[in-house]
């Protein structure tokens, strides 16, 4: 008698099984058979209990199976066992994963949504979704539309990592599991946070007419940000003052300091600095809270002002001798 160990009507690829052969007492010779054709030679047969295993399923091990045995002294084998009909199927394709927005990065609290499509390869019983760090973490029926989809309503940190998804399908009483999807990974960023102002001169005053750095910087560096500058709470904009903003950074690549330079300073300059900038996350501009306020003051050239007063003061006073003479002596 043939039997076979775990007994399913179905199997998978990669499953493990074992064939069993009882004979009567003293009957050592065995044979096993996949399709009429001898699968081991009975000198490989463990003895009491004579087994066939097949540790690893493929495709090529479904067929019918036998076993017979000899009886000693004779060469004329026993009838063959009642056959056992062994099954495989291989795992379906893998389904397609997408996500929707489909950005690199999201915002911690943003909106997300996972779907796994199948590959339109028959009927499918459910879908599974993975991650990477906690393995199967929800299984779906099909939607009316098809595939499934695994929603986030509000992204938090714990959120981040690679993703995939299987379908499957019963099968006889089996779970048919598909090829996983390709990894997709979900990136979650805290918004956008202050930056910091810094100015040289340091202290904040300057003569005018010379020059004056505004520096923005960024707390990191995420690829793609627009710096702005802002006086007693309007943006300011270069070109009026024959200022710039130029963008620069450490390294190549770095983008997250901006330096507002002015080559000449003047009294217009004086007020409260503030500065902000804007991150590209899922393709939409996020603004960041603005720095603190620093405050300019431009002051005038000690030197033009004497001389302006010297020169000024000089003119008064010879009109003034000139108009007294002209009334005295007229």
């Amino acid at each position: 008698m043939l039997t076979v160990s775990p007994e399913y009507s179905t199997y998978r690829v990669g499953d493990s099984v074992t064939f069993t052969c009882l004979t009567p007492k003293g009957h050592q010779a065995i044979q096993f058979l996949r399709d009429g054709a001898e699968v081991d030679s009975p000198e490989t047969q463990s003895q009491l209990p004579h087994t066939y295993n097949l540790p690893n399923l493929n495709v090529h091990d479904s067929g019918t199976y036998h076993c017979r045995y000899w009886t000693p002294g004779q060469k004329i084998p026993s009838k063959l066992s009642d056959p056992i009909t062994l099954n495989v199927y291989d795992r379906p394709p893998p389904p397609s994963l997408s996500l929707d927005p489909p950005c690199l990065e999201y915002l911690l609290g943003e909106q997300a949504t996972l779907s796994c499509t199948d590959p339109k390869v028959g009927e499918v019983t459910g879908y599974r979704f993975y991650n990477e760090r906690s393995g199967e973490i929800s299984s779906y029926k099909p939607d009316p539309s098809g595939g499934a989809k695994l929603g986030f309503l509000a992204l938090h940190m714990a959120d981040a990592g690679s993703y995939t998804c299987k379908y499957w399908r019963a099968q006889s009483g089996q779970e048919i599991l598909s090829v996983g999807s390709q990894p997709v990974s979900v990136s979650v960023l805290d918004p956008p946070s202050q930056p910091a102002l810094s100015l040289d001169p340091p202290s904040g005053v300057i003569k005018e007419g010379l020059p004056l750095l505004i520096t923005c910087t960024a707390p990191r560096d995420t690829g793609e940000q627009r710096f702005h500058f802002y006086k007693d709470g309007a943006e300011f904009i270069p070109g009026n003052t024959q200022s710039q903003i130029n963008t620069t950074g450490p390294g190549p690549g770095s983008m997250n300091v901006s330096v507002l330079s002015i080559p000449r300073a003047s009294p217009d300059i004086t007020g409260k600095f503030t500065c902000g900038y804007e991150e590209k996350v899922c393709r939409k501009w996020v603004p960041s809270p603005r720095s603190q306020a620093v405050t300019i003051t431009v002051t005038a050239d000690k030197v033009f002002l004497l001389r302006f007063l010297v020169v000024g003061g000089s003119f008064f006073i010879i009109n003034g001798l000139i108009f007294l003479i002209s009334h005295c002596c007229l």
